[in-house]
């Protein structure tokens, strides 16, 4: 019902869904092209472009054409991002730029554009800014996965909800460990009856899950550069944080704000919030969005 929805939400701002074809598969993305400000929104970790941006790029449509990839390894697009993925060599994070810089050459986009970045689609932002800063109008950070988040930071966030470890949350075996990760992720627990999640596991969460587990083993193994990266980013860098995130704590953030140099001025908490401001409170999300996209 929640794709349906969504989908109906983006039609119905003049929204298209478009999907590339080339040799490793499906590149998929929802985008539109009215002549507006073009913005860039990342998705995170077991999220889709529609499920998670929809309503933020309905409050955005009267002044920007959002552009909402689905990432390697989610919803329509290809699962395929190196041909052995039994071993990890640090490179999930650039193939995930690959794919995205490719979407906006096939969607015609040359010119920099805002880029926002949620969780796990956080770190593909930092290294999209990293790798192709002349694409990147503005870097917005938003409760992401960029540095300064260990493993044993992780497993420690794991355990206190119950979970043995950081990978078995992400790795979400069955139904009933979506409610370890919904712990982790949102201010307030939804009453989910026990059949609608396992509607969600079985429509949203399982068919993904072996692929998808293989872009964690790839930043595990390579932990070092993917806590410990000092970034060259020549745009002006936001973060924006909800207030009770327990994923990924409001430290990590002032952690990578310390980091690369980034000016306090440009942090921003959401109160009432955990780790999906957009999706909790999706008014005050665009409202602090908007002072950043006013910002010169």
């Amino acid at each position: 019902m929640q794709v349906r929805k969504t989908a109906h939400r983006l039609e119905k701002e003049g929204y298209a869904a478009r999907s590339f074809q080339a040799p490793d598969g499906a590149h998929f993305v929802w985008s539109r092209s009215t002549g507006k400000e073009k913005i860039l929104l990342l998705h995170g970790y077991n999220g889709t472009g529609q499920l998670q941006w929809s309503r933020t790029a309905q409050l955005l449509s009267e002044d920007h054409d959002v552009i909402m990839p689905d990432l390697l390894c989610h919803g329509r697009s290809t699962t395929f991002w190196r041909a052995d993925t039994s071993t990890f060599p640090g490179i999930s994070l650039e193939a995930q730029v690959a794919h995205v810089t490719g979407l906006l050459d096939s969607l015609g986009v040359s010119t920099p554009i805002t880029v926002v970045g949620n969780s796990y689609g956080g770190g593909v932002a930092a290294w999209l800014a990293q790798l192709h800063p002349e694409r990147v109008k503005k870097l917005v950070i938003y409760d992401g996965l960029v540095s300064d988040y260990t493993k044993a930071m992780a497993d420690s966030i794991a355990r206190s909800v119950g979970a043995p470890g950081m990978l078995a949350v992400m790795s979400t075996p069955t139904a009933a460990d979506l409610r370890i990760g919904l712990k982790l992720a949102l201010y307030r627990q939804p009453p989910i009856p026990g059949f609608i999640l396992r509607q969600i596991y079985e429509t949203n969460v399982r068919p993904f899950r072996p692929a998808q587990i293989t872009l964690i083993k790839d930043l595990m193994a390579n932990e070092q550069k993917f806590t410990a990266t000092q970034f060259n980013w020549p745009m002006p860098v936001y973060l924006i944080w909800g207030e009770r995130d327990r994923l990924i704590p409001n430290s990590v953030g002032l952690a990578v704000m310390a980091r690369n140099g980034i000016a306090p001025d440009h942090w921003t908490v959401i109160p009432k919030t955990g780790h999906v401001a957009n999706l909790e409170r999706p008014k005050a999300f665009d409202k602090a969005l908007r002072v950043i996209l006013a910002a010169p």
